[in-house]
């Protein structure tokens, strides 16, 4: 590809970044956005130098990081940044930058760049959970994506000091897609579908206190939700674990089986696409004790009953109601994977029926990474090896949509 017919041709892009842990990750961002083309300037906030060297910065952009306004080659380094650049990218933007920015505080390079601009502004936030929870961060948030700036939420993975929540910096390819959509580079392969996605395992009430559940930490099912969004889809996310806020979708908590069912059947007649990513459990207790169950009053007897299937409830409703609809089922196995995953495939008559081993490193429950098999209707097979969720997501819904509108028991290539 020619320097003329990359993305970012031509584009100068301001990147900022503040004083986070996550300022490493600056790096390969400047250097991802480098070689799609663009002209790259580094902002460097005082607390930024704590973590990073300017040197590396000037070596891969080939430009002078600014980092002090006082000691800059011309006296309005600030306004020729901002009058010149064709978007800011802050990355991290942390809590104490985010504040900043939502009051119109300009007391450093970074900041006096980003009020003296007119230029798209992309925020990717970056710090500890507390802090992104915190109603303050949330009101400034708000506040600055209500004046038309982008915030891209943090995800959940391990954090400074060991602890695991919401606060990561997002991972490169989504601040560049982000990047790309606000300088009208992309494209949106799924605006105007509508994707209904379900998440995390369903629990059965035994008493107010107790219940019958999974190991299902919902990651891939939200990270199925956040992709289809990221493709420019609307939907619902039906979930039983806490999720942040997605673009563009409903997010509906529930916690059984049968709340689910209910989310899933009331939310079909606009659907394009159902990926049934949750697990529900097969069985509930027939009853429910009103009152917390005591030990002292014996090993109760829990009878159970068996709960809707909602992938072949839902299944069947599609195909009368909307048959180009695209369903995709999920199956955890931990034993002859694939065997089951096919009768499983046959039994629902989904599409597609996505198999993963949990019993492999780095597949199992509550891990950030899947391996998983696409089994498609004709028996068609694709494997994805270990890769992090949101690529699992992509490769499924980009193999989902290829199924659109064709018609079933047609045989495909593989």
């Amino acid at each position: 590809m020619s320097a003329a017919s990359l993305p970012l041709a031509g584009q100068h892009v301001v990147l900022g970044v503040s004083g986070g842990i996550a300022a490493y990750k600056a790096v390969e961002l400047l250097r991802r956005l480098m070689d799609l083309g663009a002209e790259v300037t580094p902002v460097l906030t005082a607390s930024a130098l704590e973590f990073v060297g300017a040197p590396t910065f000037r070596a891969l952009s080939g430009r002078d990081p600014l980092t002090d306004l006082f000691r800059a080659d011309e006296p309005i380094p600030h306004t020729r940044l901002g009058q010149g650049a064709d978007l800011i990218l802050v990355a991290p933007a942390t809590a104490n930058l985010l504040a900043k920015f939502a009051a119109g505080i300009a007391d450093d390079a970074l900041t006096t760049t980003l009020v003296a601009t007119s230029a798209p502004v992309v925020l990717a936030a970056a710090m500890h959970t507390e802090m992104w929870l915190h109603p303050a961060v949330t009101a400034n948030v708000a506040t600055i994506r209500s004046r038309g700036f982008r915030v891209i939420d943090p995800e959940r993975g391990r954090l400074a000091g060991g602890d695991i929540g919401y606060g990561r910096l997002a991972e490169p390819e989504v601040v560049i897609e982000a990047v790309l959509e606000e300088l009208g580079t992309t494209r949106k392969p799924l605006l105007g579908r509508y994707v209904l996605v379900t998440a995390g395992g369903t629990r059965e009430a035994i008493d107010p206190v107790r219940y019958i559940g999974n190991r299902s930490s919902g990651k891939q099912g939200i990270a199925v939700a956040q992709e289809a969004a990221r493709l420019g889809a609307t939907g619902a996310l039906v979930t039983t674990v806490a999720t942040p806020a997605i673009q563009g979708f409903e997010v509906v908590a529930v916690e059984s089986a049968l709340e689910m069912r209910d989310a899933v059947m009331g939310r079909l007649e606009q659907v394009d696409a159902l990926v049934m990513c949750a697990a529900v459990a097969d069985f509930r207790p027939a009853e429910v004790a009103d009152q917390k169950i005591k030990r002292d009053s014996g090993i109760p007897e829990v009878k159970l009953v068996a709960n809707p299937d909602i992938l072949s409830e839902a299944t069947g409703a599609l195909r009368r109601s909307r048959p180009e609809a695209v369903v995709v089922g999920f199956a955890a196995e931990t034993v002859d994977a694939l065997r089951h995953g096919e009768e499983k495939l046959a039994r629902k008559g989904v599409d597609i029926m996505v198999v993963n081993d949990v019993t492999e490193v780095g597949a199992g429950f509550g891990s950030d990474t899947n391996s998983v098999w696409l089994i498609a209707r004709d028996g068609a097979r694709s494997r994805i090896e270990l890769a992090a969720k949101r690529e699992v997501a992509a490769a499924l819904l980009e193999k989902a949509f290829a199924l659109e509108g064709e018609p079933r028991g047609q045989t495909r290539a593989n």
